[in-house]
């Protein structure tokens, strides 16, 4: 059974899943992109001071780099795995999809830890808990882009199940 039918969001407006794995593919890794540029400025002293930054409490010459490094290599990973959503709804093939809900699905799990780790960490301060609440929003936009490729996932594996019928006389 499928989860979701048609993708209807406030940024991407498809009628099918196929479409709309399209588009999240596309989002996907465009938002990689950029953060992977964040963080490269980061890395080269730009402003890390910022609660609401990745590399928020990394120490310039020791832990940033490593944790810079590790966050650029796991965007280009989900860069990687956008275009093979891609390439696996234009060959059909349900494999390909896998990478992607596996990477973003991760990405998903850590972004709302960070939150909580935020409010639990920052509560007195009600800056940081509205940020906390507005990255709960961004969590459910990206678990609702999840939901869309894992549909046209399990489009595909009931597409590819083989129908056998065993006549037995």
């Amino acid at each position: 059974m499928v989860v979701l039918s048609s993708c209807w969001s406030p940024i991407i407006w498809s009628d099918n899943v196929r479409t709309g794995s399209y588009a999240v593919a596309a989002y996907t890794a465009s938002l990689s992109a950029v953060l992977i540029t964040l963080i490269v400025y980061m890395l080269c002293g730009g402003e890390s001071a910022q609660l609401y930054s990745p590399l928020f409490e990394t120490d310039i010459r020791t832990t940033m780099p490593v944790w810079g490094s590790f966050y650029i290599i796991y965007f280009i990973l989900i860069i990687i795995a956008s275009y093979l959503v891609y390439y696996g709804i234009k060959i059909n093939t349900r494999g390909w999809l896998l990478p992607w809900l596996i990477l973003v699905g991760l990405a998903i799990l850590f972004q709302f830890c960070w939150s909580l780790w935020l409010i639990g960490g920052y509560y007195i301060y009600l800056e940081q808990t509205f940020s906390a609440l507005l990255n709960f929003v961004w969590v459910a936009y990206n678990v609702y882009c999840w939901l869309v490729v894992f549909s046209q996932y399990q489009i595909f594996l009931v597409l590819q199940n083989p129908n056998i019928e065993l006549l037995m006389p």
